[in-house]
């Protein structure tokens, strides 16, 4: 008997939803998903503006905050950098490939010369600031000069005076001189007319073998430091000295005050350098993890921490939401038409919740803390959660805010997947043991015979026939459990490449789906295999493995030869898939290609698939990548059985909209007519799922005029029909 230990009580939310929450686009529009837990870079402009690990984004003086992306027109993810030009009113962007945006109002301009150029092997951004018209962005190899008018590249300047590469950390702009911390140690130029002169770089000697690479200015205050000590210009006796902590960042507020923050161990500070060079902190240890920079506006604090966020502070210390999951999604996800179930797996507890409302992140109910959760599941008939953890199962029911976590058994073994059947039943998959099911509140273990391998049960899927497909450990192929459910027969079977007992394109097994019509999707190291198995007691069950042309040049199996790390079905049940190089989408057969979305033709953050989920309703498909999610509103949902009243979006359609007009609510596959008033037909298409798209155009591949447009909508059999109409507003 399964124990569970119930907690009732409110559900604490260690993160509160975004305010940033991008909405959702028209078709064919995209959104980033972001961690944005880890604060890097914070700057001042005609907003406040900031960078996470791989987002940009900006607070205005009304506290909205607004986020930026490859989806928004950013060339890149990954931020090294940040710089305001007052001048221009620009914002200026180094990545961590050494790319380089300027966004200026609604335009964005590239710089792609450092990332492009062969000249040096490691062509790392390190910092910039803004000289006048210029940008100065110090390097692995020296100080590039970005002509902000121009939006150019206009020279490269090397403080060794030698023209030979020297690292720059970080430049520092006084009234009159320019300062490069590098590798070789502190130089300095003076500045003529915004200018520096070729070979006019001078050491400052007094500050050799002291390990400095950081350097802040304001007006004539110049300070220098490394992990221990802050130096001011000229003097060689530090001003901060200690040993209990590592110096992180040192800014110059505008009156002179020194602010420094520290962290060691985790935890970090904001402090003041007094007159009498006492020390005050400001913010301590209990409130900040890994302070990376500081911004002074007024009498506000803004402070990036890589740890915890983004920490506001004037007369009391707030954090600041910025969206997205708090940890990198690593478990199974789960998706139906109301959320997506995210666990964090890896080494951080609890999950995240995403909706149309934005993400909420869960580590604890009170006195209930949440395990590293691996697998999640949402129950069909009261929308409660499931989740597999390393040593049970946790079970929670929003409806009557209970927690209950336990085990089957005292069995060995990590609980790796779960799913209900199509009649309601729970089951769990757990490595050393095999299948338990939950029926009727008592749970049963339908284990392997000893034949096969237990110990590297990995993931399953339950398709409409009552067998489990599960995954089983590298190079052992594919293992079915045949339950009673549907066939009479109870039994194991291992499928593998051989004929008659698989035919699998190979034994390394990485996914599994059932696709709509019942077919068993199988995804491994070398392409694709199709199931099609009835009774696999008294059927040989092989797969079939399609083959594509390329326009009659090559012939070959499906994604031969390439890691098929996830396939997921849309509502037309065309599949997509995932792999190392991109997400692909193909038709419901496997045999065209849709899409191919790459991290340089879209905003995929990167190439690496782990998982894609698709929302049945609304046709957004989120790809879950090695780094990040960002997520794609498609153009097929899940159809519905009864025709009722047809949503059309958008409606009115206004003069200047030149995207898709999308017919929602369809019965599947539906056949869409849309007339003029007067009867004549316009246009003509099928539903993908339970959604439609029209182009505003005839077959002639005119725009149609304004005025109201009718649709017709029925199935193949005449059952089912709706009928609706579209405004066309003039210009259109």
């Amino acid at each position: 008997m399964l124990r569970f230990l119930i907690l009732i009580n409110l559900l604490f939310i260690q993160i509160a939803n975004s305010q940033a929450q991008s909405t959702l686009g028209v078709i064919g529009q995209w959104r980033e998903q972001y961690n944005n837990k880890s604060v890097q870079h914070i700057i001042k402009g005609d907003k406040i503006y900031g960078s996470t690990t791989n987002q940009l984004f900006s607070i205005d003086n009304k506290n909205n905050i607004e986020l930026f992306g490859k989806s928004t027109g950013l060339h890149e993810i990954g931020i090294a950098a940040l710089a305001w030009d007052e001048l221009e009113q620009q914002l200026v962007i180094a990545y961590n490939n050494s790319n380089i945006d300027i966004i200026k109002g609604d335009n964005i301009y590239n710089i792609n010369d450092i990332v492009l150029s062969n000249l040096y092997a490691n062509k790392k951004i390190n910092d910039i600031k803004v000289l006048n018209q210029w940008a100065l962005i110090a390097t692995t190899f020296g100080i590039v000069v970005v002509d902000l008018k121009k939006h150019e590249i206009k020279d490269t300047w090397f403080p060794n005076n030698n023209r030979q590469a020297i690292i720059t950390y970080q430049t520092a702009i006084t009234k009159d001189s320019l300062y490069a911390v590098t590798e070789e140690g502190i130089y300095s130029a003076p500045i003529k007319n915004n200018w520096v002169a070729i070979n006019s770089w001078n050491v400052i000697n007094a500050y050799q073998n002291l390990g400095i690479k950081k350097i802040s200015s304001n007006t004539n205050l110049v300070t220098v430091y490394n992990n221990n000590s802050v130096f001011q210009l000229p003097s060689t006796l530090p001003i901060i000295n200690t040993t209990s902590s590592n110096i992180q960042q040192v800014t110059i507020a505008k009156d002179g005050t020194i602010l420094f923050t520290t962290n060691h161990d985790g935890q970090g500070a904001l402090n003041k350098l007094n007159a009498d060079k006492s020390i005050t902190a400001l913010v301590d240890s209990t409130i900040l993890g890994n302070p990376m920079e500081i911004l002074v506006d007024g009498n506000n604090f803004w402070i990036a921490d890589s740890a915890n966020g983004l920490l506001f502070k004037n007369n009391k210390s707030q954090w600041i939401t910025l969206a997205g999951p708090s940890e990198y999604i690593k478990g199974k996800s789960s998706i139906n038409d109301k959320l997506l179930l995210a666990p964090f797996n890896g080494n951080a507890n609890g999950f995240s919740v995403f909706n149309q409302s934005g993400w909420k992140n869960y580590t604890s109910i009170n006195n209930y803390k949440f395990p590293i959760c691996i697998a999640s599941t949402i129950d069909p008939k009261d929308q409660s959660w499931w989740f597999t953890t390393s040593t049970g199962i946790v079970h929670y029911n929003s409806t009557t805010a209970t927690t209950e976590s336990g085990t089957p058994s005292n069995l060995n073994g990590t609980y790796k997947d779960l799913q209900f059947s199509a009649n309601g039943n729970l089951w769990v998959l757990q490595v050393n043991q095999g299948l338990w099911q939950k029926k009727d509140n008592a749970w049963k273990l339908f284990a392997p015979p000893s034949i096969l391998i237990k110990s590297g049960l990995n993931k399953m899927i339950l398709n409409k026939q009552g067998q489990a497909w599960i995954i089983t450990a590298k190079n052992t192929g594919l293992y079915i459990y045949q339950s009673t459910e549907v066939y009479p027969t109870e039994l194991w079977k291992q499928l593998t490449t051989s004929k008659s007992s698989g035919n699998l394109p190979s034994n390394n097994v990485t996914c599994v789906v059932e696709d709509r019509n019942g077919s068993i999707w199988v995804g491994t190291d070398n392409g694709i295999g199709i199931f099609n198995c009835g009774d696999i007691s008294k059927e040989i069950c092989d797969a079939s493995i399609p083959l594509i042309s390329n326009t009659n040049k090559f012939v070959g199996q499906l994604f031969q030869k390439e890691t098929v790390n996830c396939i997921t079905v849309d509502g037309a049940n065309r599949k997509w898939v995932g792999t190392n190089n991109g997400a692909w989408l193909l038709s419901a057969d496997g045999l065209e290609l849709i899409e191919h979305f790459t991290k340089d033709n879209s905003p995929l953050p990167s190439d690496t698939l782990l998982q894609i989920m698709i929302d049945p309703n609304l046709g957004e498909v989120f790809f879950n990548t090695n780094t990040e999610i960002v997520s794609y509103r498609g153009n097929a949902t899940a159809g519905v059985i009864v025709q009722s009243d047809i949503a059309i979006y958008p409606n009115p359609v206004a003069p200047e909209y030149n995207g898709p007009i999308a017919f929602k609510g369809l019965v599947e596959n539906a056949i869409v007519k849309i007339t003029e008033l007067s009867g004549r037909l316009v246009f003509e298409t099928r539903a993908l799922g339970g959604q439609a798209i029209w182009n505003g155009k005839t077959y002639e591949g005119k725009k149609v005029a304004s005025g109201i447009y009718l649709v017709f909508v029925r199935d193949d059999l005449g059952n089912e029909k709706g009928v609706g109409k579209v405004v066309i507003t003039s210009g259109l």
